[in-house]
């Protein structure tokens, strides 16, 4: 079945053990981690349920639940990794998809995913794709029709693998922490983990809005309102009692698009503060998106609308896709196999300075 694929890049600046403070890793690097969870996965038919690395209590003020390993495939030649996640969702109507969380990971058929009248164990949510490139230092987004990548909870979660998984975590006989450590070193309790990521750049972009600030005539924001995330819920009352309805019910779409429009010129602290809040600080998909409105000829050589998105490196591919759910899973061998097949076209959508020609096997 062929289908439009939107690939976002994200170059990882830290993935490891460090000191505080310290720009350099004391174990671990991108390349070790990603080869450490491919180990991990592969271990003894791992069950769904025992692949989130972390805990979410019920007065968590998070914007995500729980997330769960459900595939990850190498390509021995590239030395890339392809992973699938399940990101857990309150919502449980007709329309959801739930997972069985007694299945193994890279074992998921049909049977596995249920829909209406779920399970009581199951776990209701959605999927998201992921494109480790650990020879670019790039982890990829990969979306199919939604603005969901999961970026922020697939990016917690490898953290805390660090944390909690990686092969470096030490205990005692007790299941006491005792540190971390490389073989039969003494564990060092003093280091932390940390992973860290910023969307790709496209500079010509990017400097052209900063350039041209004092022209700025207006912002536009496009968000997704998601009713599944907490953070979310809130605005989403705001917006339907503004309309004149008074609660939400099951009938009403799970994804809210939006977007509003301010006449302003923003300061040159508060366009950082936009730049940045969008390079870090959201989950952004392929439509969700903040927009500068420039005056209409001018003389500097911007459009009309000028989007942040394309101040960073991504691209939109179509690609023939095997469903093990149509719309809710996909067969990872065959998403590895596609993506394979244009991977030289799509590298070369990274700034070409970051690029390396040899690939990096783990």
């Amino acid at each position: 079945m062929i289908e439009k694929a939107s690939i976002r890049f994200h170059k990882v600046k830290s993935c490891g053990l460090y000191r505080e403070k310290a720009r350099n890793p004391e174990m671990g690097s991108f390349t070790e981690i990603v080869n450490n969870i491919y180990n991990w996965s592969n271990s003894g038919g791992r069950l769904i349920q025992n692949t989130c690395t972390y805990e979410v209590s019920e007065d968590s003020d998070m914007d995500f639940l729980e997330t769960y390993l459900v595939s990850m495939k190498h390509d021995p030649n590239s030395g890339d990794y392809f992973l699938a996640m399940w990101n857990r969702t309150h919502d449980s109507g007709d329309s959801v998809y739930a997972l069985d969380p007694s299945a193994t990971i890279d074992n998921i058929n049909e049977k596995a995913l249920h829909r209406g009248n779920l399970p009581s164990r199951s776990i209701p949510g959605y999927a998201t794709y992921f494109w480790l490139m650990p020879s670019q230092n790039t982890i990829a987004t990969i979306t199919f029709g939604t603005p969901r990548t999961g970026m922020k909870s697939f990016s917690y979660w490898l953290e805390s693998f660090i944390k909690t998984e990686s092969r470096y975590v030490r205990f005692d006989e007790n299941d006491q922490f005792l540190g971390y450590a490389v073989g039969n070193n003494q564990p060092n309790i003093e280091l932390v983990p940390r992973f860290t990521r910023t969307l790709h750049k496209n500079p010509a972009k990017r400097d052209l809005i900063i350039r041209s600030r004092a022209q700025i005539r207006g912002v536009i924001r496009r968000i997704n309102l998601d009713r599944a995330q907490p953070v979310h819920e809130g605005t989403v009352d705001k917006l339907l009692g503004l309309i004149g309805i008074a609660n939400q019910n099951e009938h009403m779409p799970h994804e809210i698009p939006l977007t509003y429009e301010l006449n302003y010129t923003p300061s040159e602290g508060e366009l950082n503060r936009i730049i940045a809040n969008y390079e870090a600080g959201q989950d952004n998909g392929s439509w969700e998106d903040v927009g500068f409105k420039f005056p209409k000829n001018n003389v500097f050589g911007a459009d009309e609308k000028e989007w942040l998105s394309k101040s960073y490196s991504k691209g939109k591919i179509s690609i023939d896709v095997e469903w093990v759910v149509v719309g809710q899973l996909l067969n990872m061998i065959n998403l590895k196999d596609s993506i394979n097949s244009r991977r030289e076209e799509l590298i070369a959508l990274l700034p070409a300075r970051e690029v390396n020609v040899s690939p990096q096997v783990a």
